[in-house]
């Protein structure tokens, strides 16, 4: 489906602790947890294994400490055809991300940044080169490693796509020019001033963002409702698949990778937030981070 795509995502790579529960405690209270486990993470590698699930060529561009997580994550990364290469294992601690699960579903997420925090700006630049069809970053690293990676892709007519994770106010204005910017709900507001609750709101804080950034376009990750197109002309929303919500971890970077492929795949930004769309009906449907990664396959045969 996209095999013939070169992908390369600068990001974080962690290991995941998973806690299962009926009900978040309040300050003070002990509930009993309904299960627990470890799975391999980070916003970066889940990124780079939703592009390489899906067929496309895809390395890793990331740092771990020589450790036993760190080594397990490595092997992952190899396990799923992403090239480690790049990967990094001279850092203090490996990135951990502990994330609370309730019983709907929903969930949040503390993040150890650990070796993420410690990538080299320039060092990570030079692994873009000129056979990388698109890049995806995130905020899971410095400002100074996304920025530097961002500007060198732009410079090479690179289509550049900016996941907005973790929430935070980043200083868009040092990176203009990305194909496409796209932030979830959460995000919007930290980056906008306003929490993106209706059409007018989606618009406003949109067109914000893109002033911002000078992004290409500005696609917010709108949860249940999902998506908004806005390209400096025309609003669109292009609603959600109905899925059956288990474990929203990961949904977003799903959906990141699905729309940068069939977006480099087409052209068409509908089409490809289309199929971002369906990406993420799946991977809300499936428990963990990359074991809910859909398939080529799981997209061409999806049905709500």
């Amino acid at each position: 489906m996209y095999k013939d795509i070169r992908a390369a995502v600068v990001g974080s790579i962690n290991m995941d602790i998973i806690l299962n529960m009926q009900k978040v405690p309040e300050i003070g209270e002990n509930v009993l947890g309904t299960s627990y486990g470890y799975a391999c993470g980070g916003k970066g590698a889940n990124q780079a294994t939703g592009l390489a699930r899906l067929g496309a060529q895809t390395k890793m561009i990331g740092k771990v400490a020589d450790d036993a997580n760190g080594r397990k994550l490595i092997e992952n990364l190899r396990n799923n055809n992403i090239d480690s290469s790049f990967v990094s294992t001279d850092g203090t601690q490996t990135g951990m991300a502990a994330i609370i699960i309730d019983g709907e579903g929903r969930n949040r997420i503390i993040v150890y940044e650990g070796s993420n925090a410690e990538m080299d700006p320039q060092k990570s630049a030079d692994a873009i080169d000129d056979e990388t069809d698109i890049l995806l970053v995130q905020f899971e690293t410095s400002e100074d490693v996304v920025v530097k990676c961002v500007n060198k892709a732009v410079s090479k007519g690179i289509l550049t796509v900016i996941d907005c994770g973790p929430a935070k106010n980043f200083n868009l204005e040092r990176m203009p020019g990305a194909t496409i910017i796209s932030p979830n709900e959460n995000e919007t507001e930290a980056l906008s001033g306003i929490f993106p609750s209706d059409e007018d709101t989606i618009l406003e804080a949109s067109k914000i963002i893109m002033k911002r950034s000078k992004a290409q376009y500005v696609v917010l990750k709108l949860g249940s409702r999902g998506c908004s197109i806005w390209d400096g002309k025309n609003l669109n929303i292009i609603p959600a698949y109905k899925s059956n919500v288990v474990d929203t971890t990961a949904a977003g970077d799903c959906f990141t990778a699905a729309l940068a492929l069939e977006y480099k795949k087409s052209g068409d930004i509908f089409a490809a937030c289309d199929m971002a769309n369906k990406a993420g009906a799946i991977a809300v449907s499936r428990m963990g981070a990359e074991s809910s990664m859909p398939t080529a396959d799981d997209l061409i045969n999806f049905k709500e």
